[in-house]
């Protein structure tokens, strides 16, 4: 994650009272709307309440049906009834793994990228949703998890298109490079591929001892996950409280808030094994790009990648900055006409459930796959 600007600490106050200004300010119009009688301010605070401190967890948006289940995830079929009929080649969504819910993918109704994909016309979608780690899982490798991907690829047919969001690009890529046969597009979304670009910290711990440089970075990971996803952006989630409180009288935008706020705090954990793993040899390492990467008993090679390529990453996005997420361009053998780069002009959550990029990038991403399938 890129470091905090002093220009953005200096902003903090601002942000604050921009944000206090305007929820309490809608608030006060939706109360007079309404009637500012006790019992709505009285049923304003227990929602208001409710919202902030429930933990339940997140759920799909959509009731997908599953037709095959393994120990690490489940496959989700999120096709329509005649999708066999418009498409030949079948996608398969890779949502993140990485601590959080598959569910992202399809946030709520209107906040939903399988929605999206749908309404581009892209309705022959299947999608993985990843499990918690349990004590049957703890040890799984990376291998066990391509073996997950091979298992959805066979039930669809042998040959997909992959679409890979987060830590599922990263994941998608390495499945690519081993099974290029198996693969009719790419597409990696917010996800890092050059993981030590523009992230000098993290290239500096290369240079040390691997067992020091692992536990340092594990340690970062524990202390986060200890601490919860909102506590990584303390002034967003007072921003999204006084959001929530300008929004009480709308109770269709407090639910979608409600769902949105459950899969944040949300805490799911990956195996330990494979987590290692991905912190010893990419984030450390840089294996991916270095061309030293193993998995499957051999070299994971970019440049047997050759399908069409679509890149699409967040200006703003501090997890996966364009430059991680592009560099991907710089190692396939796909010919240079046939990679699509699209930068949103969001960050990373907003990538995936933002109302502007579900319609600005998404749809026409669907749009111009069905194209290619």
């Amino acid at each position: 994650m890129a470091p905090v600007t002093h220009t953005q600490i200096a902003a903090t106050p601002i942000r604050l009272g921009v944000a206090a200004i305007a929820g309490w300010s809608s608030y006060l119009l939706g109360l007079a709307r309404r009637g500012p009688a006790p019992w709505t301010i009285a049923s304003d605070i227990g929602r208001y309440y409710d919202v902030l401190t429930d933990n339940a967890p997140p759920t799909w948006a959509h009731t997908w049906p599953v037709p095959r289940r393994w120990p690490l995830a489940n496959l989700r079929d999120c096709s329509a009834p005649d999708a066999a009929d418009r498409e030949t080649v079948p996608t398969l969504l890779l949502p993140p793994q990485a601590g959080t819910h598959s569910c992202i993918v399809d946030h709520s109704r209107g906040r939903s990228q399988i929605e999206a994909l749908r309404a581009g016309g892209l309705t022959r979608l299947h999608c993985l949703e990843w499990t918690p780690a349990s004590a049957g899982t703890e040890s799984a490798s990376i291998d066990e998890h391509l073996g997950v991907i091979a298992g959805a690829v066979d039930h669809l047919g042998g040959r997909v298109n992959i679409v890979g969001d987060s830590q599922g690009g990263w994941l998608g890529t390495i499945y690519a490079a081993l099974h290029p046969e198996a693969v009719h597009t790419l597409t990696v979304a917010g996800a890092p591929i050059d993981f030590h670009a523009e992230q000098p910290a993290l290239a500096a711990l290369a240079h040390a001892p691997t067992s020091v440089a692992t536990s340092v970075v594990d340690l970062l990971y524990g202390a986060a996950r200890a601490a919860g996803v909102l506590s990584t952006d303390p002034v967003g989630e007072i921003e999204r409280a006084m959001a929530l409180l300008g929004a009480l009288d709308d109770p269709d935008e407090v639910s979608r808030m409600e769902a949105e706020r459950r899969w944040f705090t949300w805490r799911q954990e990956i195996p330990a094994v494979f987590r290692e793993w991905i912190m010893r040899h990419l984030f450390v390492r840089n294996e991916l790009v270095a061309g030293t990467l193993e998995a499957e008993g051999r070299v994971v090679d970019l440049s047997k990648i050759d399908c069409p390529l679509h890149l699409i990453a967040g200006r703003s996005d501090m997890i996966a900055t364009p430059t991680q997420v592009t560099a991907l361009a710089d190692h396939v053998s796909t010919p240079a006409s046939k990679i699509v780069t699209t930068i949103a002009d969001t960050g990373h959550i907003g990538l995936f459930i933002g109302r502007r990029a579900l319609a600005e990038v998404w749809t026409p991403f669907a749009r111009s796959l069905t194209a290619v399938s």
